[in-house]
């Protein structure tokens, strides 16, 4: 039985992401991101392909190699997991079609989540262009990028090419507040359709609009973002009013469509993760009351003053304790890679002190409290 290179990872193949407002391509939602040139990007591709054949940790995909170089699971080991070694020739003649295509339409957003940026919030946008923070570690991740004039253009002609049998996922800003997201829900004909929203609805219509138009497809995955409860959320997803996004959520999971599927993607950093055990809990309520629903979530990498090295060895061994339930639970994803990043992280005093300036920042020019102890 033939064996798979080394570094072989499908999601090089099987995956594409393009950022339509600025450009960006990349494969796989971990890789890093070249600029987009319908000239080139093809054969920087297929040159990172060729290096994962050929047994080479190719640097478009750091992120997984930095997990294994500690020895532990990565994304690439899960996704190896369910990959049909039959399939193997396929990869190797590069015929294989991306059975997932995912689109940025732009940075259209209501929401200021505090690990988010310009490229992915215009209020970002906005609140970085008035006056920008001092931020020293992450200053590149928090900066302001020429946008694409052409966005709409390109998204609909995009959305027009990709394979029937592909699944298209829809990303933002937030793709309720995009008018693009609804031009793209009438023309596209692929089958499977995903996307992610904040679920800031300020009326049950918004909701009833979408189901409507989900018709139309097999299968429709709808991924709420959210991270943490009451004042927690409030704070690192500022915009959120939590009472309001609950009501919202049980209108979405009463009412769904049998082609409609509802995961809740939570992104856990050194202050989300501070408000597990009641996450949890509410996470454990919504299973009752919608049995499909399922969850995944990421350990935060950037920024990094609020990953897991701004977290104080004090608040880590009450937190594994969480997780260890967490990881009993048949619905839950990404849960294993949360539990590396924690065990593995070092705390980091310069990453922390520039944290507390940051959000001390935040903090103040929004007129709120911060939510978790900092001291």
């Amino acid at each position: 039985m033939q064996q798979l290179p080394k570094t072989f990872c499908p999601a090089k193949w099987d995956e594409i992401t393009f950022n339509l407002s600025y450009n960006y391509v990349y494969t796989c939602c971990k890789a890093i991101p070249i600029k987009h040139d319908k000239n080139n990007y093809i054969s920087i591709i297929n040159e990172q392909k060729n290096n994962l054949l050929n047994g080479i940790q190719d640097p478009s995909c750091e992120y997984c190699w930095k997990v294994e170089n500690k020895n532990l699971p990565s994304r690439r080991h899960e996704y190896l997991k369910t990959f049909d070694i039959k399939n193997f020739d396929s990869y190797k003649t590069n015929t294989i079609q991306p059975k997932l295509v995912e689109l940025y339409i732009g940075n259209e957003c209501n929401f200021q989540c505090t690990y988010c940026n310009p490229k992915f919030s215009s209020q970002w946008e906005s609140d970085i262009i008035k006056k920008s923070y001092k931020i020293f570690s992450d200053k590149f991740f928090f900066s302001v990028d020429e946008k694409n004039k052409n966005t709409s253009i390109q998204a609909l002609d995009t959305v027009l090419k990709i394979n029937r049998s592909a699944k298209l996922i829809i990303q933002g800003g937030e793709p309720l507040h995009n008018k693009l997201f609804w031009e793209i829900l009438e023309k596209a004909t692929v089958k499977n359709f995903a996307f992610s929203t904040n679920l800031s609805c300020k009326t049950n219509k918004e909701i009833d609009r979408l189901f409507d138009k989900a018709r139309k497809f097999e299968n429709i995955s709808i991924n709420v973002s959210i991270d943490s409860t009451d004042e927690n959320a409030e704070f690192t997803r500022y915009g959120i009013d939590f009472k309001q996004f609950e009501k919202n959520f049980d209108y979405l999971i009463n009412t769904a469509p049998s082609n409609v599927h509802i995961n809740i993607n939570s992104v856990m950093t050194s202050i989300t993760i501070r408000d597990l055990n009641k996450f949890l809990n509410f996470i454990q309520r919504k299973k009752t009351q919608y049995q499909k629903l399922l969850w995944v979530l990421n350990p935060c990498i950037y920024p990094r003053i609020q990953s897991f090295d701004t977290l104080k060895d004090k608040h880590k061994l009450e937190i594994i304790e969480i997780i260890k339930e967490i990881k009993k639970l048949d619905f839950v994803y990404g849960i294993d890679a949360v539990e590396s990043a924690l065990t593995t992280s070092k705390f980091n005093n310069t990453l922390y002190q520039e944290l507390k300036h940051f959000m001390t920042e935040f903090a103040e020019r929004k007129g709120i409290s911060i939510p978790v102890c900092l001291n």
